[in-house]
């Protein structure tokens, strides 16, 4: 299995002044060429700090203190800072939650995405980066002539869109979207997704998608990521992290999921995530989980692979 990004033992921690918060705890995965891979897990279980750390965009006071991140045999932590430049937006791309917040609101969209082709060299007249911004455009769903229009003349689905052109408007190896579907109704959320997979197929790149939703997740991806305060306690194909979870969290994430029929009882998973800044000893999860024992409370699991995945759980080091 060729990767297009290895994670190695990959921590950010945050310097606050109540105290350091590991948002992210020494990740390792491989994210495989050509798939489309969900990071999921509550809120503030480290997933967007995890993509930020991926473009080496995590803010003050984060820091990433250790690891490796190897993108087509580069490890970007190690690379200059003009080097980073020259990958993201071409070689690597983001898709931010709120486009509203992401697209500038005074200046014409069109100008936006033409600013990708002139920043990275593709062409340094203006007009031809419209050319091309139309031709983005078309290629998410949007007539051309859009690229006249400001954010607010824009419905919320045709503003995703265009930050999804702007993101691949260079055709990068490595699509992150950071939960690109949040404030849309599930009809636009689907013809999103819809759009992310044929992109992901049309352009030959890795996808991978954040966010706390597992039933969308499970809908829609190769391989799942489960992450809880700051660890992936759970890593590995679809279907069988669907069909048989190994890790407690990953489970309780599914029992809470609604269906579609309403036959099965929602189950909630008690207590709340960790302060990071002061997490429990021993496995993070064991305070909440429901199958706890003796060393759980002491020890912090290593990562043990059983079949197909990755976990990381006492429950599979006995």
């Amino acid at each position: 299995m060729e990767s297009v990004v290895r994670l190695e033992d990959v921590s950010v921690h945050y310097y606050t002044f109540t105290g350091v918060v590991k948002a992210v705890d020494r990740v390792t995965l491989d994210i495989p060429r050509g798939e489309f891979v969900s990071f999921v897990g509550e809120s503030g279980s480290g997933k967007s700090t995890l993509a930020l750390a991926l473009l080496r965009l995590v803010p003050p006071p984060g820091r990433i203190v250790s690891g490796r991140i190897v993108f087509n045999g580069m490890d970007l932590l190690s690379l200059p800072e003009q080097k980073m430049r020259e990958l993201r937006g071409k070689s690597i791309s983001m898709v931010f939650q709120d486009p509203m917040t992401s697209l500038d609101p005074v200046r014409k969209v069109g100008e936006q995405i033409a600013d990708v082709y002139i920043e990275h060299g593709v062409t340094t007249d203006m007009e031809e980066a419209l050319k091309l911004a139309r031709e983005a455009l078309e290629m998410v769903g949007i007539p051309g002539d859009r690229v006249n229009y400001y954010p607010h003349q824009l419905s919320g689905g045709q503003r995703q869109r265009v930050l999804i052109a702007a993101a691949v408007a260079l055709k990068p190896s490595l699509l992150i979207a950071d939960e690109p579907t949040t404030a849309l109704d599930v009809i636009v959320q689907a013809k999103i997704m819809d759009l992310l997979e044929d992109l992901m197929k049309e352009l030959k790149m890795s996808v991978i998608l954040i966010t706390h939703d597992i039933a969308l997740a499970a809908e829609r991806s190769d391989r799942i990521a489960v992450m809880y305060a700051g660890r992936v306690v759970e890593y590995g194909p679809v279907d069988a992290i669907i069909e048989n979870p190994l890790h407690p969290y990953t489970r309780g994430l599914l029992e809470s999921a609604p269906d579609l029929w309403g036959e099965k009882r929602i189950k909630g998973i008690p207590g709340n995530p960790p302060d990071l800044r002061n997490p429990p000893r021993g496995c993070p999860f064991h305070p909440r989980c429901p199958r706890r024992f003796d060393p759980c409370d002491k020890d912090e699991p290593e990562y043990v692979k059983v079949d197909d995945r990755i976990v990381s759980c006492h429950l599979y080091t006995r």
